[in-house]
């Protein structure tokens, strides 16, 4: 499965269910005479998750997925052909959560899918068509600790957690695309990447909530004549008992949208761009990223109302995270981890405070334990502590989150 395991950053399976097993032990390939190839990856992961809010003494006890849901992935390798190698992944997330707040039966949160594509790589790199892990972001997810295990909550009943998604960085999603990825150049390697771009609208503005805001619908995307750019560009060198990868990634797309309060039709835009680097030495290993954004809304961009006001002005984002941890004759990480996303307020807010987003800045502290059992068997035990603070003042609001689980993959 050569062409798919080049596919650099196509899908979180490189990070997640092969990362998590090891690429030698976490695919089933079968082969044929003919040279192709096919295989099957995955992972089964489940926690039991226990939050309490300090501001209301409200405890919840789940037994769920973490960050990552479960993946049974399909692979298709054709054999090489003219300089070219051919193939294609689809995969399935068939949830382990229960019935949901809206749905108890045993439907509730069934199945996701997040990854149909193909590939093709020869001499000139590699290009990457259909729906794959987004380009902005994706260093910033992949190398996160939660990962592999919770992080923030919101206490609903999503499909999966949150990890650091809107605590330290914007989330790259699963995106429609079509990518080319350059081949390594003394270890430097560029990907750009034309993308289905992202709805911006039902702005959800005044509604004060330390989780998602309340659909008011004061804008709606009217279109979206241009697609989404995204651009990433790696570097990577390694040395006796060490590495080094730093990255800058980013996305632009514009849209317009329909704003009730005006009744006019405004041009909604929305920019980000984020730097990172991650530094391997004698076991330690340390990651940083910052980030800056505009127009792109609350939760790293999950609450994508959140992009503007009430009347269609862009709203500006930072964050950040930090992360240190030592790994233990290479199969128990013990991390620690901090990092926080801040969304600020449009001059229409600060002098219409009662058509305002309340929330300013999400914050994130974990602790983990991350143990190999067997290159299949991955036990976690993880400590999350979330905080919300408010433009208004309003009293923070605090969260502690105690996961014990893990991942089986093949």
């Amino acid at each position: 499965m050569k062409s798919l395991k080049k596919t650099t950053l196509a899908s979180l399976v490189g990070a997640a269910a092969l990362a998590t097993a090891g690429a030698a032990n976490a695919t089933i390939v079968v082969g044929g005479e003919n040279g192709y190839e096919f295989s099957v990856d995955g992972n089964i992961n489940q926690f039991f998750v226990h939050t309490n809010r300090d501001n209301n003494g409200a405890d919840e006890s789940r037994v769920r997925n973490g960050l990552l849901p479960t993946f049974f992935g399909f692979n298709i390798s054709a054999p090489e052909m003219n300089g070219l190698k051919v193939g294609a992944r689809v995969s399935i997330s068939p949830s382990t959560n229960g019935g949901s707040y809206f749905d108890e039966s045993q439907n509730g949160n069934a199945m996701e899918q997040r990854e149909a594509f193909a590939t093709i790589d020869g001499s000139f790199g590699q290009i990457l068509a259909g729906k794959a892990l987004g380009l902005y972001g994706s260093h910033n997810i992949l190398l996160d600790q939660t990962l592999f295990g919770v992080g923030a909550t919101l206490g609903g009943d999503g499909q999966t957690t949150l990890g650091r998604i809107g605590y330290g960085y914007d989330y790259a999603n699963w995106r429609s695309q079509i990518r080319y990825t350059t081949p390594d150049m003394n270890g430097f390697k560029a990907a750009f990447a034309v993308v289905d771009a992202e709805q911006k609208g039902n702005v959800y503005s005044y509604a004060v909530s330390p989780y998602f805001a309340y659909d008011v619908g004061f804008v709606s995307t009217t279109e979206r004549d241009e697609p989404r750019y995204e651009a990433d560009l790696t570097y990577a060198t390694s040395w006796d008992g060490g590495s080094f990868m730093g990255w800058a990634s980013g996305m632009t797309q514009s849209s317009e949208a329909s704003i009730l309060m005006s009744g006019e039709t405004e041009e909604i835009k929305s920019h980000a761009w984020t730097v990172g680097t991650q530094i391997k030495a004698a076991g330690f290993e340390f990651v940083g990223t910052y980030y800056e954004n505009e127009g792109v809304g609350d939760l790293g961009g999950l609450a994508s109302g959140t992009a503007t006001d009430v009347m269609g002005d862009e709203r500006e984002g930072e964050g950040y995270y930090v992360q240190a941890g030592y790994r233990f004759a290479g199969k128990t990480f013990l991390a620690a981890s901090y990092g926080e996303s801040e969304l600020d307020q449009t001059s229409f807010e600060k002098a219409n405070p009662s058509f305002a987003y309340d929330v300013e800045t999400r914050s994130l502290v974990t602790v983990g334990i991350y143990h190999d059992v067997t290159p299949n068997l991955k036990l976690v035990a993880e400590y999350s502590q979330q905080e919300e603070e408010f433009h208004s003042n309003a009293e923070d609001q605090e969260t502690d989150v105690l996961s014990i689980g893990g991942f089986v993959t093949w």
